[in-house]
């Protein structure tokens, strides 16, 4: 009160004021951290940041569409401009190139199969194990691995292969994932699956459905979302299958927890093929560790009177002895001295076969 007369109190700043004085360090910080990761990836980028990551990933995986396989490594390329800086060469047929200055001679072949493993993600052309085995059993060998693939594709795949004129061998790898892959009906992009029907196993998506058009109904907002490098960074490390529209993988309902019984018939079934051709098979395990599921079809396989060589247990043995191994030999897929070792413990075995 002044002079007598009533001074009303002062109002403080309105809700709207207070949320608005909030927000303002907020968004500070977030244009800080938008602009300290678009320094760190791209600085003069203005596009979106999530098509970076895609093309990034399909140049470590060059694939193309394939109609009984849902997609093989795309024909005559040849590039090192993928994550690890790794040359990947493949040839007109879509086989991985051992990449030997002079290929050995002769007409009877080694195929191998499988996936990543197989195929040689991380390392160079020279470098992968079916490379290494062609070197040191000087007999031509073909790399048939596919990034992704479950033991399924592999098997499909290795019966194409066997159609050439010269096979004399045939090595199925996997590792226990492959098992799982087997349970898919999707997985980057539609693919073959077997049902169990029977004692024995029905080949269904054969030709491999195309995917339907807007089938996925998010993208154009994840190509939005993507123009942000820091929204792009969140929602990978957080919600990444989303995030990443060829990482989606869709599940068979009656086939989950089945991929081991899977395995088992689909072993069987390159089995019967090779003895119809009277090619040799070996089934080999990989892996860095021991899974129960990976045992029980190499076990099921011997009481098929199929070679088998578990490398995965292998490794943990040696590695028991050595723990330096793991870091030598693994980063991610198998390092250069780990496929060397690998091809020399499949050399040995093949001999034995033989």
């Amino acid at each position: 009160m002044t002079n007598g007369r009533h001074t009303p109190a002062r109002r403080g700043p309105s809700l709207r004021r207070r949320i608005v004085y909030a927000l303002i360090p907020i968004a500070a910080v977030l244009l800080l951290a938008e602009i300290v990761v678009r320094i760190g990836r791209a600085p003069f980028h203005f596009g979106s940041f999530r098509e970076l990551r895609l093309d990034l990933l399909a140049r470590n995986y060059p694939a193309v569409r394939h109609p009984l396989l849902g997609y093989a490594p795309r024909p005559d390329y040849a590039s090192s401009d993928n994550h690890w800086r790794t040359a990947v060469s493949i040839d007109s047929e879509g086989l991985r190139r051992n990449g030997n200055p002079v290929p050995p001679a002769g007409a009877a072949l080694i195929v191998a199969v499988g996936d990543s493993f197989t195929f040689g993600d991380q390392v160079d052309d020279d470098a992968t194990w079916p490379a290494w085995l062609e070197r040191l059993l000087e007999r031509p060998v073909l790399n048939g691995g596919v990034f992704g693939y479950s033991l399924a594709q592999a098997v499909l795949r290795a019966e194409l292969l066997l159609e050439r004129p010269g096979v004399d061998t045939l090595i199925v790898s996997f590792v226990a994932d492959d098992l799982v892959r087997c349970e898919f009906s999707k997985r980057y992009t539609s693919v073959p699956w077997f049902d169990l029907e029977g004692e024995g196993l029905v080949l269904r998506n054969s030709p491999v459905a195309e995917p339907a058009p807007g089938a996925d109904s998010g993208k154009a907002f994840k190509d939005f979302l993507g123009h942000s490098a820091l929204v792009d960074v969140i929602l990978a490390s957080t919600l990444r299958r989303w995030w990443f529209e060829n990482e989606k993988q869709v599940a068979v309902p009656h086939l989950v927890g089945r991929g081991t019984e899977l395995g088992k018939r689909l072993v069987d079934r390159i089995h019967a093929r090779c003895r119809e051709r009277g090619i040799r098979l070996l089934l080999l395990a990989q892996g860095d560790t021991v899974e129960s599921p990976a045992l029980e079809v190499l076990r099921h396989a011997e009481s098929r009177g199929i070679a088998t060589l578990d490398l995965a247990t292998r490794f943990v043995e040696a590695n028991r002895a050595d723990p330096s191994l793991f870091e030598r030999w693994f980063e991610g897929h198998m390092t250069r001295e780990g496929n060397r070792w690998a091809a020399e413990q499949i050399a040995d075995a093949l001999r034995a076969l033989r």
